[in-house]
């Protein structure tokens, strides 16, 4: 039976919940907004399938077959500014379609509240997948979806946090030759429960319910990206990362997983066949490719994912680079973010302060952020260095 006696040790990626023979255990939410298996003990059986697929207990540490850095975008303007970096996720996903497969992605809900995994077949159900969605994505019965496609020989691909993809992989327990895992390098996910906190006061300031949110929206460029609300009286709000309360909780670490503190999946272990994330630091290696509109910086770790790769070379810009210097200024790559001292003060205080006296309470000043930023610009290079040599 699963249990989860230290927080840091579930990563929420509900495997267990879909190995689960007597179908007994479910993912609750607790106080902080994160969900974790529930197990009903009546009707569990101590089979322990949910101890054995745990990707948490059984954390494989082979090395990718091989990694080539990329800087890429997507030559169509409008889904590469529709998309958080420089639209290659679509790219790959379409190409999959002509295939005849299908994609599965993170996508939000109708009512902005929560995200979960759907399906896409067609090159319309992709707008839903493209964009960053900083709230964990509910995966329960989706792996399974996928086990029954990938046994009925379709193709399928994947897009998910290292996590997630671990946990597919562990519950598949087959290198399935149809199914394309393509990684997104992640910063951690915050507490859902403070998002809804911050939803539902951007309503009522807007004094309507919201249509379409957007985490990572280009209005300003895709350097100094906006958080954007669009609501239902035609109003909208828009503000960049720096202003924006809830990007900067996120962005200064005070409301995430416990998990992603210590994550277990940063490195060159990687289960992912491509890895997607934002080329920052773009100005110092391939500045000719760097205009403001996304880019992105793509990992390939195997050879379907090479395969693939070069298969969609045609709808891109792109340009091999050399993978230490571009991760230099990707620390997400290797490093979990640093848990800061007064974490849980700020989730004990969710519950009873408004999203305002949180922030003035817990958020650091602009300024104190960009010296944090540039200090970590400065010294990432050796701890980078040492995690490669490590790798």
């Amino acid at each position: 039976m699963i249990e989860i006696g230290n927080k840091q040790n579930c990563c929420g990626c509900a495997v267990c919940t879909q190995a689960c023979p007597k179908h007994c255990i479910t993912m609750v939410e607790d106080a902080e907004g994160f969900l974790y298996p529930d197990v009903e003990l009546e009707k569990c059986v101590d089979c322990n399938m949910c101890q054995r697929v745990c990707p948490m207990l059984n954390k494989t540490d082979e090395d990718a077959p091989y990694t080539k850095a990329y800087a890429a975008y997507n030559l169509d303007e409008k889904e590469r500014l529709q998309s958080s970096s420089g639209g290659v996720f679509s790219l790959l996903a379409k190409q999959v379609l002509r295939e005849g497969g299908v994609v599965y992605g993170a996508a939000m809900s109708e009512d902005c509240t929560s995200a979960c995994h759907i399906k896409a077949e067609s090159p319309d159900d992709l707008v839903a997948l493209r964009g960053s969605k900083y709230i964990q994505s509910s995966t329960e019965g989706v792996y399974q979806q996928i086990k029954n496609e990938l046994d009925n020989r379709r193709k399928v691909l994947f897009s998910g946090t290292p996590c997630q993809i671990a946990g597919l992989k562990s519950l598949l327990r087959t290198d399935y030759e149809n199914l394309l895992c393509v990684g997104v390098i992640c910063h951690g996910v915050p507490s859902s429960k403070i998002w809804r906190k911050y939803l539902r006061y951007r309503e009522n300031r807007a004094g309507a319910s919201a249509r379409r949110t957007f985490f990572r929206h280009k209005y300003y460029g895709w350097k100094m990206y906006a958080v954007l609300f669009e609501f239902s009286n035609s109003t909208a709000y828009k503000q960049i990362l720096y202003k924006d309360l809830f990007m900067q909780m996120f962005l200064q670490n005070i409301c995430l997983r416990p998990s992603c503190y210590s994550c277990h999946f940063k490195g060159l272990h990687e289960l992912a066949d491509i890895s997607l994330a934002d080329f920052w630091g773009a100005e110092n290696v391939c500045p000719e490719l760097d205009d403001d509109k996304g880019l992105s910086l793509v990992l390939v770790h195997t050879p379907k994912g090479n395969e693939i790769f070069q298969e969609i070379k045609g709808t891109m810009i792109s340009k091999e680079v050399d993978f230490q210097q571009a991760a230099l200024q990707n620390p997400a790559i290797f490093k979990s973010c640093t848990e800061p001292i007064n974490r849980d003060s700020f989730m004990n205080d969710m519950d009873t302060l408004t999203i305002k006296q949180l922030g003035a309470k817990y958020l650091k000043k602009k300024s104190i952020v960009l010296r944090i930023r540039i200090w970590i610009s400065v010294n990432i290079k050796k701890r980078l260095q040492k995690a490669l040599r490590k790798g």
